[in-house]
Protein backbone atom coordinates (compact mmCIF):
# COMPACT_ATOMS: atom_id res chain seq x y z
CA UNK A 1 0.00 0.00 0.00
CA UNK A 2 1.40 3.41 -0.96
CA UNK A 3 2.05 5.98 1.74
CA UNK A 4 -0.54 8.72 2.08
CA UNK A 5 0.98 12.10 2.71
CA UNK A 6 -1.64 13.93 4.73
CA UNK A 7 0.34 16.29 6.98
CA UNK A 8 2.19 19.38 5.84
CA UNK A 9 5.27 19.69 8.05
CA UNK A 10 7.25 22.36 6.25
CA UNK A 11 6.81 25.35 3.95
CA UNK A 12 10.05 26.44 2.27
CA UNK A 13 11.07 29.86 1.07
CA UNK A 14 12.66 28.25 -2.00
CA UNK A 15 12.46 24.86 -3.74
CA UNK A 16 16.09 24.17 -2.72
CA UNK A 17 15.21 24.62 0.94
CA UNK A 18 12.22 22.28 0.65
CA UNK A 19 14.33 19.70 -1.20
CA UNK A 20 16.91 19.87 1.60
CA UNK A 21 14.26 19.09 4.23
CA UNK A 22 12.83 16.33 2.00
CA UNK A 23 16.29 14.76 1.61
CA UNK A 24 17.09 14.93 5.34
CA UNK A 25 13.77 13.26 6.17
CA UNK A 26 14.55 10.56 3.60
CA UNK A 27 17.99 9.98 5.16
CA UNK A 28 16.24 9.39 8.49
CA UNK A 29 13.78 6.90 6.99
CA UNK A 30 10.82 9.27 6.90
CA UNK A 31 9.00 9.16 3.57
CA UNK A 32 7.86 12.57 2.35
CA UNK A 33 6.45 14.28 -0.70
CA UNK A 34 7.23 17.68 -2.18
CA UNK A 35 4.33 19.78 -3.35
CA UNK A 36 4.18 23.11 -5.20
CA UNK A 37 7.85 22.95 -6.20
CA UNK A 38 7.05 23.89 -9.79
CA UNK A 39 4.63 26.65 -8.78
CA UNK A 40 7.47 28.71 -7.30
CA UNK A 41 8.13 30.29 -10.71
CA UNK A 42 4.55 31.55 -10.81
CA UNK A 43 4.97 33.64 -7.66
CA UNK A 44 3.29 36.95 -8.37
CA UNK A 45 0.90 35.42 -10.85
CA UNK A 46 -0.73 33.34 -8.12
CA UNK A 47 -0.89 34.09 -4.39
CA UNK A 48 2.51 33.69 -2.69
CA UNK A 49 1.30 31.21 -0.08
CA UNK A 50 -0.03 28.95 -2.83
CA UNK A 51 3.29 28.98 -4.68
CA UNK A 52 5.67 28.14 -1.84
CA UNK A 53 7.12 24.61 -1.86
CA UNK A 54 5.79 22.29 0.85
CA UNK A 55 6.93 19.03 2.41
CA UNK A 56 4.22 16.54 3.40
CA UNK A 57 4.44 13.30 5.41
CA UNK A 58 2.03 10.65 6.65
CA UNK A 59 0.19 11.11 9.95
CA UNK A 60 2.28 8.32 11.47
CA UNK A 61 5.54 10.16 10.71
CA UNK A 62 4.43 13.72 11.39
CA UNK A 63 5.67 13.98 15.00
CA UNK A 64 9.11 12.56 14.14
CA UNK A 65 9.38 14.75 11.03
CA UNK A 66 8.44 17.92 12.91
CA UNK A 67 10.97 17.13 15.66
CA UNK A 68 13.73 16.52 13.11
CA UNK A 69 12.92 19.73 11.22
CA UNK A 70 12.95 21.69 14.48
CA UNK A 71 16.34 20.21 15.35
CA UNK A 72 17.77 21.04 11.91
CA UNK A 73 16.53 24.61 11.98
CA UNK A 74 17.75 25.26 15.54
CA UNK A 75 21.34 24.06 14.99
CA UNK A 76 23.92 26.80 14.92
CA UNK A 77 26.00 26.93 11.78
CA UNK A 78 29.23 25.06 12.24
CA UNK A 79 32.30 25.53 10.16
CA UNK A 80 35.13 23.94 12.16
CA UNK A 81 36.70 20.99 10.41
CA UNK A 82 36.52 17.66 12.28
CA UNK A 83 38.41 14.40 11.98
CA UNK A 84 36.40 11.21 11.36
CA UNK A 85 36.76 8.58 14.11
CA UNK A 86 36.04 5.86 11.55
CA UNK A 87 38.61 6.54 8.84
CA UNK A 88 40.59 9.59 9.97
CA UNK A 89 39.43 11.77 7.05
CA UNK A 90 39.27 15.56 7.55
CA UNK A 91 35.64 16.65 7.05
CA UNK A 92 34.26 20.19 6.72
CA UNK A 93 32.25 21.22 9.78
CA UNK A 94 29.03 21.77 7.83
CA UNK A 95 28.73 18.01 7.39
CA UNK A 96 27.36 15.71 10.11
CA UNK A 97 28.65 12.53 8.48
CA UNK A 98 31.96 11.61 6.91
CA UNK A 99 31.86 11.86 3.11
CA UNK A 100 34.32 9.00 2.83
CA UNK A 101 32.97 6.27 5.13
CA UNK A 102 29.56 7.56 6.29
CA UNK A 103 30.44 7.60 10.01
CA UNK A 104 28.67 10.30 12.07
CA UNK A 105 30.62 13.18 13.56
CA UNK A 106 31.64 12.70 17.18
CA UNK A 107 28.83 13.95 19.40
CA UNK A 108 26.19 13.55 16.65
CA UNK A 109 23.10 11.52 17.38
Amino acid sequence: MAARFTRRVYIGDTPAEAWHIHNVLDQHGIASELRNETLFGATGEIPVLESLPEVWVSDVNSVAAEALIKEIRSRPEESAEWRCDGCGEAVDGVFAICWRCGAPASGSS
